[in-house]
């Protein structure tokens, strides 16, 4: 019997501005082939599967009605999986589970990796592992953040709250103090030469005379961290802190130079907050109220009680993050393990 066009329909939500979107498509098919929109309960959480989705705490159900469902326990609570959940819609779209929306699930893969760090020279742990990225990756990845920021400020204010959270004018700024502070320390240790009884110093190729430090070297880069505290948008925040940059990278940018605290900090807090997003979605993990596990619901509602409560103490957050694992009983080696396969 010849095949014919069956016509299937896809809705999702745009990201951007939440419209409903409705996408019309062919599928040649014998008469015979259910649509995958009929995909049973189990073909369904296979593909989730597949797709690298924890399904340990989905379930297949039947109703009376003999229709399948999809179920989810939480804490002892069941809930339902809807139809027009994003992923699946995106599963039926063609297989694969876009990460844009996705609570940046990269992110949960750094920080294990992270936390499971060992040098050849027995540092350990995740603040040793950021310091080995070296000194400038504090600085470019912050520019990429920024520059990120400014489009989701436009079209995605939701996430732009989420990770302005962490770095945002404040911390950028207090990043160009603690660097102007350290470049001067440099500079008193630097060997003071003389051209014709005239002192100067030489930082990276430029010679500089001590009398020009101020106005040369240091005012530049004060003037330039004051316009990054006063950057009104997250547009001039971007282009203040990336000329901010332009200068100490040419002046004096060493690979082993400690990264600033404060960036340290904001770098915990934004990579256990969306960690552990990731961990209640899509890992079975919850919060803890004694000995009782709360539901998925109450524990991402504690989520964001404590991101907002530790929003400039980061460490505390991360230290959040740690109990999450333990008490959820996620192996962290376990895990990349299970990713890697």
């Amino acid at each position: 019997m010849a095949q014919k066009k069956v016509p299937h329909s896809i809705h999702t939500t745009c990201p951007a501005c939440g419209t409903e979107i409705v996408i019309i498509g062919f599928d040649e098919q014998k008469p015979a082939t259910k649509n995958k929109k009929e995909m049973k309960a189990e073909a369904k959480i296979e593909a989730l599967r597949k797709a690298g989705v924890n399904v340990d705490n989905l379930f297949s159900m039947k109703g009376a009605n003999g229709q399948e469902i999809i179920a989810r326990m939480n804490g002892g609570e069941l809930s339902i999986v809807p139809e027009n959940d994003p992923i699946f819609s995106a599963i039926f779209a063609g297989g694969a589970v876009p990460n844009s929306r996705l609570f940046r699930r990269w992110v949960m893969a750094q920080v294990f990796h992270m936390l499971s760090y060992r040098s050849y020279y027995g540092e350990s742990g995740f603040v040793a592992a950021l310091q080995c990225k070296g000194y400038k990756y504090q600085w470019t990845m912050v520019l990429e953040e920024l520059r990120v920021q400014s489009k989701l400020a436009e079209n995605d204010v939701e996430n732009f709250i989420a990770r302005n959270r962490w770095f945002n004018r404040e911390v950028v700024a207090k990043m160009c103090d603690d660097y102007v502070y350290k470049l001067r320390k440099h500079v008193e240790k630097l060997t003071v030469r003389h051209c014709k009884g005239v002192p100067y110093v030489k930082l990276k190729k430029t010679n500089v005379f001590s009398s020009d430090l101020n106005t040369k070297v240091y005012r530049p880069l004060t003037d330039a961290a004051t316009a990054v505290s006063k950057a009104e948008t997250p547009w001039k925040l971007f282009l203040a802190a990336s000329y901010f940059f332009s200068l100490a990278e040419k002046w004096w940018m060493v690979y082993d130079t400690p990264m600033s605290q404060v960036f340290k900090d904001a770098y915990k807090g934004a990579g256990a907050y969306f960690t552990m997003k990731n961990l209640l979605l899509f890992h079975g993990a919850t919060f803890k109220n004694g000995c009782v596990k709360l539901s998925q619901t109450k524990s991402l509602r504690l989520l964001e009680d404590k991101a907002a409560e530790y929003s400039d103490e980061g460490w505390r957050l991360f230290g959040l993050m740690k109990k999450l694992i333990s008490d959820s009983n996620i192996d962290i080696e376990a895990k990349m393990a299970e990713w890697r396969k």
